[in-house]
C-alpha cells in the first residue's frame, strides 16, 4: 500500500493532477479579485479522482473546500492538489488548512507558493504539526498562470496587459478617425476571451466618444465587467453605451474638475476619482496604484494609439498585444506617432497566426 501510495504522488501523477486543477482554476479566472482564482483535485489512495472544486468568487468557499464538501466524510487519507498553496488565515471565509485538517486529507501537493506574507510557508507548518506532508511541485503553467496574482502581491499594481490593433501600414482607424473593423472575426473572439479573464478593463474617454464601445464580454452570455476610464476634463457622453453594459464605472479626471461636474456622474452611480495632472496629462501610476487598491490583479487595456505609448513610454505594461491585419488602408490614423519607441530586447515575444491576422505577444 505504501509503494502504492507513493507512485500516486510521483511527480509524474502530481503534475498531471495539478494540470487537472488548472483547468478548473480558469473557469472562474477574472471573477475572483481580490483573491486569486483557485482549483483542487481530491484523490484516492489508488488514484481515483473523488471530487474536484474551484473558487467562485471572493466570499465563497475557497477550491479545496468547495471540493471537500462533495465527499463530506470520504476524503480521509486522500491527496489533495491544489493550483495555489491553501490558505491559513481568517478572510471572508475560514482557513483552508481547517477543511483539510478536519476532512482527514494525508497529503498536500501544490503547484504555487502563495506570495501573500500572510500564507507564505505558514500552512506547511500547521499541517506537518497534524501529521499531514505539504509538497510543492513545480509547473510552469501554474507559474504562468498566477504571475499576475505574483505581480499584484508584489507591487500592489495590477498586472497590465495593453492590446492595439492595425493595419499593414500601421493605421488603427479611418482618414477621419471613424472606427473600422480591421482585424477578423477571430480576434474578435480572442478579445472577448480576454476580457473574460481580466478583473476589469481600462479605456479612455476620447475611445468611447469615437467608438462607442460596449466594452463587455459577449460570448456565450454577456458579462459586465468594471470599466476604468481616464476623462481627464470629464467629458464623457452621458449617452454612452457604456453606462448600461459595465459592471461599475470609475473615471480619473484632473483635481480642478468643478464640484458640479462631479455631481452630475455620480448620480449616474459612478465613482469619480480625481489625480494629479502633468504635462496635461493623468499620472498613470497614480491610477495604477488606485487601481490595484481596488484588488484588481489582470488590468485589460482598450485604448488608442496615444494612451497606449503612454503606458508603454512609463513602463507600465507587463504585456502587449499586436494584432495585425493583413490590410493596407492608405489613409488614416496612424497608431503612433513618429517619437514613438518601444524597447524590447529583453522582452519575451512570440507571433501567432489566428484567422487571417497575426498576433504579436511581447511579455516584459
Amino acid at each position: 500500500m505504501a509503494k502504492m501510495i507513493l507512485f500516486f504522488i510521483s511527480a509524474m501523477n502530481a503534475k498531471y493532477f495539478l494540470l487537472q486543477a488548472l483547468e478548473l482554476a480558469k473557469i472562474r479566472r477574472g471573477f475572483c479579485a481580490p483573491n486569486p482564482s483557485v482549483g483542487a483535485v481530491v484523490v484516492s489512495e489508488t488514484g481515483e479522482v473523488l471530487a474536484m472544486g474551484y473558487h467562485l468568487g471572493a466570499g465563497y468557499a475557497h477550491a479545496e473546500v468547495d471540493a471537500l464538501k462533495k465527499i463530506n466524510g470520504k476524503a480521509r487519507g486522500a491527496v489533495i492538489y491544489i493550483t495555489l498553496e491553501p490558505c491559513c488565515h481568517w478572510g471572508k471565509t475560514p482557513p483552508c488548512t481547517d477543511a483539510i485538517i478536519q476532512a482527514g486529507i494525508k497529503h498536500v501537493v501544490y503547484g504555487f507558493a502563495d506570495p501573500n506574507p500572510l500564507v507564505s510557508q505558514k500552512s506547511k507548518a500547521i499541517l506537518a504539526a497534524e501529521n499531514i506532508s505539504c509538497e510543492y511541485v513545480a509547473v510552469p503553467e501554474i507559474m504562468a498562470f498566477y504571475a499576475s496574482y505574483q505581480y499584484w502581491q508584489m507591487n500592489k499594481k495590477p498586472w497590465v496587459t495593453a492590446k492595439i490593433a492595425l493595419s499593414l501600414d500601421g493605421k488603427i482607424a479611418g482618414k477621419k478617425g471613424e472606427p473600422m473593423q480591421i482585424t477578423g472575426p477571430e480576434l474578435k473572439k480572442l478579445t472577448h476571451e480576454c476580457r473574460q479573464r481580466s478583473d476589469a478593463i481600462l479605456t479612455t474617454a476620447k475611445t468611447i466618444i469615437l467608438d462607442d464601445p460596449q466594452m463587455n464580454v459577449r460570448r456565450t452570455e454577456i458579462i459586465a465587467k468594471p470599466v476604468y476610464i481616464l476623462d481627464r476634463e470629464l467629458k464623457l457622453p452621458l449617452h454612452a453605451k457604456i453606462f448600461s453594459t459595465a459592471k461599475s464605472i470609475t473615471l480619473f479626471h484632473a483635481k480642478n474638475i468643478s464640484a458640479n461636474q462631479i455631481k452630475i456622474f455620480t448620480e449616474k452611480n459612478v465613482r469619480c476619482v480625481a489625480v494629479d495632472v502633468e504635462q496635461n496629462k493623468l499620472n498613470l501610476m497614480a491610477v495604477m496604484k488606485h487601481i490595484g487598491e481596488d484588488g484588481v490583479h489582470d488590468l485589460w487595456v482598450e485604448a488608442g494609439g496615444t494612451c497606449f505609448a503612454e503606458l508603454a513610454r512609463q513602463q507600465l505594461l507587463q504585456k502587449i498585444l499586436i494584432y495585425v491585419a493583413p490590410r493596407w488602408l492608405g489613409s488614416g490614423v496612424d497608431a503612433f506617432d513618429k517619437n514613438f519607441s518601444l524597447d524590447i530586447a529583453a522582452a519575451k515575444v512570440s507571433w501567432q497566426q489566428i484567422g487571417n491576422d497575426v498576433v504579436c505577444e511581447i511579455i516584459f
